[in-house]
């Protein structure tokens, strides 16, 4: 229109909605107005007077960054009008809604922005704010998410000509992926990332439990330590803050030479020696630790049930590692 002269878009994913916020200066009114689209059509009308002393670039970048962190807070809470715009289809955790809040502030003002995602520890997006969609090469991001959910790093960076990508983890598993159109971007996230760590802590409303992982083969020990983070979300009376690994018996004894764990899940069969050894020397050492076998045979298991607490069949997954934890902590 002739008769704006700053505007800015953004399109927010969040869950399975998306909005378009578009928010632009009227010099004629001088009125900044933030319009709200789903599923092509305006939900919410704000209109707001320039500020005393205040420039219509500023007003529109402070005014599109309010609205945007109004939506991102909709989603944390639960008790809300229906008449208000809100994210029914989606309840995220005050802590992630938080850390997305902190990382928009400090990176949303940057031209050469480009989008960021936060996906859970399955590789779900959950929520995604695009700026320029026709600059972002979906094959590379998916590439470089697929990468980083297997690396064991927190940080993560890969870039390409006008395509920087950086990933970091937050304390529950939870990624979050940023573009830019440049490269010096890292310092920037780095000090987000550590104020994350600092400001916003995962809450546990009873107690924290410390695992050891035994286990020869690096993948199982990747779906377990996964698993973990996923069932955290439900089982909210206990925290899996502290989980270390070994990969071999002669690993985990010294480990355990050393720390006592609340739960040792270890494999049956070591590249080393046995399960066995390590269920005997733990109740031997710490007689009230957990300790739930790890086989792909359950007839290994039943040979030796009167030393372990309990099994869990490979391939381990969440829900049989839930029931399990939930048996013998009860």
């Amino acid at each position: 229109m002739e008769d704006t002269v700053l505007s800015r878009n953004d399109n927010l994913k969040l869950g399975n909605l998306e909005f378009h916020v578009q928010t632009e200066y009227y010099r004629s009114s001088g009125d900044v107005v933030t319009l709200i689209f789903k599923r092509g059509e305006v939900i919410k009308r704000i209109e707001k007077k320039l500020s005393v002393g205040e420039s219509p670039d500023d007003a529109v970048k402070r005014q599109h960054t309010e609205v945007i962190h109004k939506l991102i807070s909709a989603t944390s809470k639960k008790n809300t009008k229906a008449s208000e715009v809100t994210i029914d289809e989606l309840i995220l955790s005050a802590d992630v809604a938080d850390f997305f809040q902190l990382l928009v502030s400090q990176i949303f003002g940057r031209k050469d922005f480009l989008f960021a995602k936060i996906i859970d520890v399955s590789g779900k997006p959950v929520l995604e704010i695009t700026r320029k969609p026709e600059k972002i090469d979906k094959e590379i991001v998916d590439a470089f998410i697929d990468s980083f959910i297997v690396e064991e790093k927190r940080f993560y960076h890969m870039g390409e000509d006008g395509l920087y990508l950086y990933g970091f983890k937050l304390k529950d598993g939870t990624m979050v992926i940023v573009g830019f159109e440049k490269e010096d971007s890292k310092e920037l996230l780095e000090k987000v990332l550590y104020r994350a760590e600092k400001d916003i802590k995962p809450k546990c409303n009873n107690k924290t439990l410390s695992i050891l992982i035994v286990e020869d083969v690096l993948f199982t020990r990747l779906v377990i330590r996964e698993s973990f983070k996923l069932i955290s979300k439900e089982l909210k009376d206990f925290c899996f803050e502290e989980i270390d690994e070994a990969e071999s018996l002669r690993d985990a004894l010294s480990i355990l030479n050393e720390k006592h764990f609340d739960i040792v899940i270890t494999d049956i069969h070591l590249g080393d020696g046995l399960g066995i050894e390590v269920a005997s020397f733990v109740k031997k050492k710490f007689p009230d630790t957990k300790v739930i076998a790890l086989t792909m045979y359950p007839e290994n298991y039943k040979e030796n049930r009167e030393i372990f607490d309990g099994f869990i069949a490979k391939p381990v997954t969440p829900q049989e590692l839930k029931e399990k934890l939930l048996k013998i902590l009860s």
